[in-house]
């Protein structure tokens, strides 16, 4: 699995700058009154997959946002049972995501972007490889959770 990070984190960042670097010389162009409606395009699929990608990386790290209040408030025993049903819950969702995404990437394959002939199933398609990514994840977070023992240790 630390290979596979490496390899979103790279992906992440060149996506990222190469957004940051078309966003940046369309408004330059638009200024002087040259379109290039193209790179609103281009910047939206690398916006896409960067997002799945960094989502990935940051579950992770256990870096996603958690509201952890009211659940510090139960036994470590409790406080783990709730980590594993909502891993649960994340698996069913993103199942649910993959599903559906793949229906929409197969629905999408005819449509092309506005201003390239790149079928709009390429930008679609970040939703499901990413949810793909972020199961196996969730499902290595399972079997370290059941390696390191069901009712030992804190919540991350």
């Amino acid at each position: 699995m630390a290979a596979i990070a490496k390899i979103e984190e790279f992906f992440v960042c060149v996506f990222l700058s190469v957004l940051i670097v078309l966003v940046f010389f369309a408004a330059i162009f638009r200024t002087f009154g040259v379109s290039v409606a193209w790179s609103i395009d281009v910047a939206q699929m690398l916006f896409a997959w960067a997002t799945f990608f960094g989502a990935d990386l940051a579950l992770h790290k256990h870096k996603h946002i958690g509201v952890d209040l009211l659940v510090r408030r139960f036994s470590v025993p409790v406080q783990r049972i709730i980590l594993f049903v909502g891993y649960l819950v994340i698996l069913c969702f993103l199942s649910i995501i993959i599903f559906y995404g793949t229906r929409l990437c197969i629905l999408n394959y005819r449509r092309f972007l506005y201003t390239l002939p790149i079928s709009y199933s390429y930008v679609t398609s970040a939703a499901p490889v990413g949810c793909v990514l972020m199961f196996f994840t969730i499902v290595s977070h399972i079997v370290n959770f059941f390696r390191e023992g069901a009712f030992r240790g804190a919540v991350k």
